[in-house]
């Protein structure tokens, strides 16, 4: 996970940010247990009479549609598994806890909604597709999108930001929260998760569940749990007012391209989540209209069938279009860092940004050591896949709220964001060291390189512009050539 030091200090600087009750934190602790005690789960839920109440209610619900009624927790425990209730309470406590703030800034009550339809898809499919995860299937998909909260309560203003950019188009949430503080909502809910200590079943999902394709890791049970989660977000996206024809389109080819359409039925997936919903609202203090959800699903079949195959094609292709288009604008086309007329629009952005929350920057500039020399002595091509290799490395080696780019030739330059000077310092020195050691291969040559960085920040000079941080990061780059090279420097 990265951003790891960004997110503790977030959580730290606010101590406004509502905590998990006692009873969670001892429901938790308890289960984690190498031998979890049933009566000792059960009498700690029957400390909170409310909290009882609704787990029974639910629980004798269709939403698990037992054929007996359950009386107690203790009974609930023992047809159901520790585990199950375990997730209930937690679900209930959760909600509870982030109801709103005095910002005001994000709707509760409709955040809170569609996190329960998408915990409700992520159960229905996950006893389709991974049974033994089914019960803790619900509170996964409730998690999903608990760092939306969690931004909206620590950062109200600049999470402002993101909610203007965002608009109705929730799937550009994470693309916008990235851009503009640095962290996105799936890497505070993993942080959570993990925190938690909730198991790699959880905050991994969490963790990448806009994006399962980059899941780090090899364990299929996390895969298809990631892939379930995505799938449950998708639900959710059709919540959404814009364009749910494309909606409902795109979680039916998901469904195809996860090979999950022979155990998966989209319209039966959505019958039932409007079915339980009607049931599971009420016991969450929500409203919800009887055919408020079926009207959507309606609508957006009626939509679908309005839309050719070709519409629907041509869609797709524009969008792959301007994707390339837009990669070919800001990326420079040998190492696929950003360009250096882009470099200079995101120095701008980044440098507002911290200049307007008072908030850290650094600018790296480094340069390839004798580079001439590897021109002259292996070839331009070589010197090719000198600058390829040190690309993939810059990429790499920073964080996804970091900008690297080519600044020209075998110059490069990384923003780093929410960065003190003495923390650029460090990861210039780690740089510099990662590079000293990489071994490049040529030709049948192996070609050792060295690189020289100059650091700037903005602690001496708030109002600073980006020409003059550059000049100074140049400044400092020129002054580690002077005094031998591969070194790092800072300016000042």
């Amino acid at each position: 996970m990265k951003n790891v030091e960004k997110i503790e200090k977030l959580i730290l600087d606010n101590n406004n940010l509502p905590t998990l009750p006692g009873i969670a934190l001892k429901i938790i602790e308890a289960y984690q247990k190498p031998e979890p005690d049933i009566q000792q789960i059960g009498d700690l839920l029957t400390t909170d009479p409310p909290l009882t109440i609704k787990i029974l209610k639910i629980v004798n619900s269709s939403f698990f549609g037992l054929p007996t009624k359950i009386t107690s927790v203790h009974h609930a425990i023992k047809l159901l598994g520790i585990k199950a209730v375990k997730n209930l309470a937690l679900s209930f406590t959760l909600i509870n806890t982030f109801q709103s703030n005095q910002y005001e800034l994000i709707d509760y009550k409709r955040f809170w909604k569609n996190s329960l339809v998408g915990a409700t898809a992520t159960k229905l499919i996950a006893e389709k597709l991974a049974p033994d995860h089914a019960d803790d299937a619900f509170i996964l998909g409730l998690l999903q999108d608990i760092g939306i909260l969690i931004l909206g309560y620590c950062m109200p203003k600049q999470y402002a930001l993101v909610l203007n950019e965002v608009g109705k188009n929730a799937n550009i949430y994470l693309q916008a929260e990235t851009q503009v503080l640095g962290i996105n909502h799936q890497e505070i809910g993993e942080y959570l998760a993990k925190s938690w200590d909730l198991p790699n079943t959880f905050y991994l999902p969490i963790g990448y569940h806009h994006i399962p394709d980059k899941l780090p890791s090899a364990q299929s049970s996390v895969l298809k749990l990631t892939r379930i989660l995505h799938l449950s977000s998708l639900f959710i996206g059709l919540l959404e007012e814009n364009n749910r024809a494309m909606s409902l389109w795109k979680i039916k080819e998901t469904v195809y391209d996860f090979g999950f359409s022979t155990e998966i039925n989209v319209n039966e997936i959505w019958d039932k989540i409007c079915e339980q919903i009607q049931e599971i609202f009420p016991l969450f203090d929500l409203e919800v209209g009887k055919d408020e959800y079926i009207q959507i699903i309606e609508n957006a079949r009626a939509e679908l069938s309005n839309l050719s195959v070709e519409m629907i094609n041509n869609s797709i292709q524009q969008s792959k279009e301007m994707e390339a288009l837009k990669k070919q604008v800001i990326r420079d086309s040998m190492t696929q860092l950003y360009n250096h007329h882009h470099f200079r629009q995101l120095l701008q952005s980044e440098l507002s940004r911290a200049q307007r929350y008072k908030r850290p920057l650094s600018l790296l500039f480094g340069d390839i050591d004798h580079f001439k020399i590897i021109n002259d002595t292996y070839g331009h091509l070589a010197g090719d896949r000198v600058i390829k290799a040190l690309a993939a490395k810059l990429r790499m080696a920073t964080r996804e709220s970091d900008h690297a780019a080519r600044y020209g030739g075998e110059e490069f330059a990384v923003i780093l964001t929410e960065t003190t000077k003495e923390s650029a310092i460090l990861i210039a020195e780690r740089l510099r060291s990662e590079i000293e050691s990489m071994d490049i291969t040529y030709g049948g040559n192996s070609i050792s390189i060295t690189m020289s960085f100059g650091i700037a920040d903005l602690t001496d000079n708030k109002q600073a512009d980006i020409d003059e941080l550059i000049s100074r990061a140049d400044k400092a780059l020129y002054q580690a050539k002077e005094q031998g090279r591969n070194s790092c420097v800072t300016f000042g």
